[in-house]
């Protein structure tokens, strides 16, 4: 099969080195805005002359963001070619015209190592949703968060010192909003989420809280407390209604996803027969991202590609999700009272400048609606929700 990669960064020299000893798979043109950089015979700066090429079989997406990615792999798929991205923004954000392009053009339009990185999720969820109706996925799906998180924890070190590491050490971007921000997770949430409901789950309705908040101090009293702070990717669904959030959660020191270590994930999915099935490991990098790609690259080229399909028509409903919050303030404000009065359950003084809110049960759709009033009042604050088996 002949094979266009659009990019080569990260994601797109991992894919490139693993294609080497695969005969099957054969990297004809490569993408890029400076040819010559790459000092390779294949480079070309005309995406046109890519699709033009009858030759060219499928193009891998491995540019990111939204423009030009969403153009190219639109025009790819209405060009009758089959496409591979790693790019969960542009996925997330337009999930259904790619997959209509696809089955107009009888092309194949795959996603695997857009949610996942190296763990072999999004297939997994389509088989299980073959036999299976999938209640909810869960999970870590954010590497550089989990990192920041994780050493946090270990070595008692704060948010900035253990952020620079991440930087230092390639895990987290010059810019880590996208990461620590949550929107990162947001959308593989969103895709995962689709996959697994066979509906499409809109990334915009997903309401997100992410790491930027926590301190030291919140650190302390989580293990003073025997649990720990994970960002959790959640998405449930009963019937045809469905619901969904990003946000930190609090687990018990002993359970399992309370122990996924530095940049891995862990992503878990729910069956009304299956149970609970987990899968682990790396979540981003070159290699385990190409690994993901080159694995669709391999169900197209045998024929074996499963295409996206979700042909439900879901509801939103952002109360389905119920929890116990935790909110970390700097004060009782009137703000706050106004916004967490009436989900608190008791208020409790933690030391100067430190008011913890304990929710009862509550809606994530209300209590995000409560957060987002009273941010602007205290921009530190931080949220946490209770993980109860």
């Amino acid at each position: 099969m002949k094979i266009a990669l659009l990019g080569f960064g990260t994601v797109g020299s991992g894919v490139e080195k693993i294609t080497r000893g695969i005969p099957a798979l054969d990297i004809v043109k490569i993408l890029h805005r400076k040819p010559a950089k790459l000092n390779d015979s294949r480079a070309t700066s005309s995406f046109d002359d890519i699709v033009a090429d009858g030759e060219i079989d499928c193009v891998v997406e491995a540019i990111g963001g939204i423009h030009p990615a969403r153009e190219y792999i639109l025009a790819a798929l209405e060009a009758g070619k089959h496409v591979v991205t790693a790019n969960k923004a542009v996925t997330a954000a337009h999930m259904g015209e790619f997959v209509q392009a696809a089955a107009a053009s009888g092309a194949c339009f795959l996603v695997e190592a857009t949610s996942g990185g190296g763990i072999p999720w999004i297939k997994n969820l389509q088989r299980a949703a073959r036999i299976d109706e999938i209640t909810g996925v869960h999970g870590i799906v954010n590497g550089t968060s989990n990192f920041i998180l994780y050493n946090m924890f270990k070595d008692g070190a704060d948010f900035a010192a253990v952020l620079a590491e991440a930087q230092a050490l390639g895990y987290a971007e010059a810019d880590p909003s996208a990461d620590i921000d949550g929107d990162d997770a947001r959308n593989k949430c969103a895709i995962s989420a689709t996959v697994a409901f066979k509906g499409l789950v809109p990334v915009s309705l997903i309401p997100q809280f992410g790491i930027r908040t926590i301190t030291k101090a919140d650190i302390d009293w989580c293990i003073q407390q025997g649990l720990v702070c994970k960002l959790f990717a959640t998405a449930r669904c009963e019937g045809e209604t469905w619901c969904a959030t990003v946000e930190p959660v609090l687990l018990p020191a002993g359970e399992l996803e309370a122990a996924v270590p530095r940049n891995y994930n862990v992503t878990c999915l729910t069956g009304a027969t299956i149970g609970d099935l987990k899968f682990y490991g790396q979540g981003a990098g070159s290699l385990p991202t190409g690994n993901a790609i080159v694995q669709d690259l391999l169900d197209i080229a045998s024929g074996e590609a499963w295409p996206l399909t979700f042909d439900r028509a879901l509801t939103h409903e952002p109360n389905l999700l119920k929890g116990r919050y935790l909110i970390r303030l700097s004060a009782r404000t009137a703000a706050a009272e106004a916004a967490f009065g009436p989900l608190a359950e008791r208020w409790e003084e933690d030391g100067p400048g430190r008011l913890l809110v304990h929710t009862g049960t509550v809606g994530s759709g209300e209590l995000h609606r409560a957060v987002s009033t009273c941010r602007q009042d205290d921009p530190g604050l931080w949220i946490a929700r209770w993980i109860e088996r």
